[in-house]
C-alpha cells in the first residue's frame, strides 16, 4: 500500500492535519485535492499538511516520522524546501521520495502579492526558491510546457501531466437565477489578481456595443470595481450550480493569464465553446486562429466571434478535436504511474 504526503503552505481550513481526502475534493474538487482523493480510491493511504504543520522543519520532520510516507508531493514555492532541510537533517524515516508539482512561476506571483516597493525583492527571494525547489527535488512534475523549458534550462527534465476537467453534467438553465442577456456572451471565470491579467480584458468592453457583454465569476477584486458597467458584469462568487448555468449560456470563454496551464482552460474545452486567450504563452497550449483565438485586442476578438457564428462552430470542434481533456480520476492514474516509475 503506497503512502502519499502532500504538503502545501495553505492556510485553507480543510489543510489542517487529519482532514479526509473527501473532504478535500468537496471543498476544492480540482488540482492537488481531487487527485489525492481519486488516489486514495486506488488503494493510496493520502494525508494533507497545511501552513501550521510544513513551515517549520522541526515539526515537518515529526509528522514526516509518523505517516511514513513513500511520497510527498510539495505543492507551492514557501514550504517546497522544508522537506528536503527534514529528510537530510531531522528525519528517522528518510525513504521517500520528494515530488514538487510546479504550477507557476513563484517570483511573478509574489511581485503581485506584496506592497510596490517591495516588489522587486520579493520577485528575487522567490525566483531564488524556485530554482532551489526545482533543482533539488527527487523528481518535477509540471503541467505547463513553458516550465518544462525553463527547467530544461537549469538542466532538470520536468515531467508532464496536464490539468483535468470532469465531464460537465448540464444544468437546469431554467431554475437559475442567473440569465445571461447579451446578443454574444463572453464569460471569465476564476481568480482575478492582478498577475491574471484581467484588467485590459475590462478595459475593453468599453468599445464594445453594449448588447456583447462579459460576465465574470469568482471573487471580486477592488481594482477592478471601476470598470462595472452594462456589458461588464461581476457576478462574485456564485452557487455551483449557477456557475454550471452561467458557463453554459456563454458563447466564448476568455482567459487572460500569460500561462499555458490553468485548470479553467480543460473546464472550458468541456463546453466545447471558442476560447480566447492571451497571445504569450498560450501559444504553447493552443494554435492561434485554429483551436482559439489568442490576442492583445479582446475588443477586436470579441468582436470577430460575435460577427461569426462559423468561425465560433469551427474553433470549437478544432479545440476537441486537437486537445485532449483527461477527467481528474485520469489524472490520478497518470500521477500514480509517474509515481511508481520513480519509487
Amino acid at each position: 500500500m503506497h503512502r502519499i504526503l502532500y504538503i502545501s503552505s495553505s492556510h485553507s481550513p480543510w489543510y489542517s492535519k487529519g482532514t479526509t481526502a473527501k473532504e478535500h475534493f468537496a471543498n476544492a474538487p480540482y488540482s492537488i485535492d481531487a487527485i489525492g482523493y481519486n488516489l486514495e480510491k486506488r488503494g493510496w493511504v493520502v494525508a494533507w499538511l497545511g501552513w501550521a504543520d510544513t513551515h517549520n522543519p522541526f515539526h515537518l520532520a515529526k509528522e514526516i516520522d509518523d505517516f511514513k510516507p513513500d511520497i510527498i508531493y510539495t505543492y507551492g514555492g514557501l514550504v517546497g524546501l522544508n522537506p528536503l532541510i527534514a529528510r537530510r537533517y531531522i528525519c528517522t524515516h528518510k525513504a521517500f521520495k520528494i515530488v514538487h508539482g510546479w504550477d507557476d512561476e513563484y517570483g511573478i506571483i509574489a511581485q503581485y502579492a506584496v506592497p510596490k516597493p517591495f516588489n522587486f525583492l520579493a520577485r528575487i527571494f522567490f525566483d531564488c526558491m524556485e530554482k532551489r525547489i526545482v533543482k533539488h527535488s527527487d523528481a518535477v512534475v509540471t503541467l505547463s510546457r513553458y516550465l518544462m523549458l525553463k527547467g530544461a534550462k537549469w538542466g532538470i527534465g520536468c515531467h508532464y501531466i496536464p490539468n483535468g476537467a470532469d465531464e460537465v453534467e448540464m444544468p437546469d438553465t431554467a431554475s437559475s437565477a442567473i440569465k445571461l442577456e447579451g446578443r454574444f456572451n463572453v464569460v471569465y471565470c476564476g481568480d482575478k489578481a492582478k498577475w491574471k491579467r484581467v484588467e485590459p480584458l475590462c478595459q475593453a468592453m468599453a468599445q464594445l456595443p453594449l448588447d456583447i457583454k462579459l460576465y465574470l465569476t469568482g471573487r471580486n477584486e477592488d481594482y477592478l470595481a471601476k470598470y462595472a458597467s452594462p456589458n461588464c458584469i461581476f457576478l462574485g462568487y456564485i452557487p455551483r450550480q449557477d456557475q454550471m448555468s452561467v458557463m453554459s449560456q456563454a458563447n466564448a470563454f476568455v482567459f487572460t493569464a500569460n500561462q499555458d496551464c490553468n485548470a479553467k482552460l480543460q473546464e472550458y474545452l468541456r463546453w466545447k465553446k471558442p476560447i480566447i486567450g492571451y497571445d504569450g504563452r498560450p501559444n504553447l497550449f493552443f494554435k492561434n486562429g485554429r483551436n482559439a483565438l489568442l490576442t492583445k485586442d479582446y475588443a477586436s476578438a470579441i468582436l470577430r466571434l460575435a460577427n461569426d457564428p462559423e468561425l465560433c462552430t469551427q474553433i470549437a470542434a478544432n479545440a476537441s478535436a486537437d486537445i485532449p481533456i483527461y477527467s481528474w480520476p485520469e489524472i490520478a492514474t497518470q500521477h500514480e504511474e509517474y509515481f511508481n516509475s520513480i519509487r
